[in-house]
């Protein structure tokens, strides 16, 4: 009974290290991306848009406990013309007290170019009043499937009626 049970452990970890090695898919690359963000409060077809908000989001500072969805394009470079490479999906909310920040989560879904039919997943804190803010690339599918890394934000132009254009550079690991 114990050399049936030592031969089964045996074959179980050399398939489980077959699967792992099929997992990766090569060797871990680097790459160094910059895209804008393209954010629209205003028109007719709004990519950010409020689905929920608190009783006492209207009198907070902060607006604490807004929450809202986001479908924005995508741009590579900061203007409306410039060419649409994806869209930035998810949704956020206004999760401080004590300073207007956001929490993030969202995925750029990349619709053209290298990265095509490819998305990469983002997470996290956003005081977006600061210069320079940093989230979390936490996965991804496609060419980003296993990705990881960090993303510099900062906001390169906004408007009164809240639109707004952000760069996001982009450091991700990927296989």
């Amino acid at each position: 009974m114990a050399k049936q049970f030592i031969l089964f452990m045996l074959f179980s970890i050399a398939i489980m290290a077959q699967a792992s090695q099929n997992i990766y898919c090569g060797k871990e690359k680097v790459a160094q991306l910059q895209y804008y963000v393209q954010d629209i409060l205003s028109g007719p077809s709004p990519s950010n848009v409020q689905v929920a908000s608190a009783g006492s989001t209207s009198t907070s500072p902060t607006f604490f406990g807004l929450v809202a969805v986001i479908d924005d394009p995508v741009r590579t470079a900061p203007s409306p013309d410039a060419e649409i490479v994806g869209r930035a999906q998810g949704f956020f909310a206004f999760a401080s007290l004590e300073e207007i920040s956001i929490h993030m989560t969202f995925d750029i879904v990349f619709t053209s170019g290298e990265y095509n039919g490819s998305t990469m997943s983002l997470v996290g804190r956003n005081p977006y009043p600061r210069a320079q803010r940093e989230l979390a690339v936490v996965g991804g599918t496609g060419v980003f499937r296993l990705a990881k890394g960090y993303v510099g934000v900062r906001t390169v132009s906004s408007n009164s009626n809240g639109d707004a254009f952000f760069q996001y550079n982009i450091t991700v690991l990927h296989y």
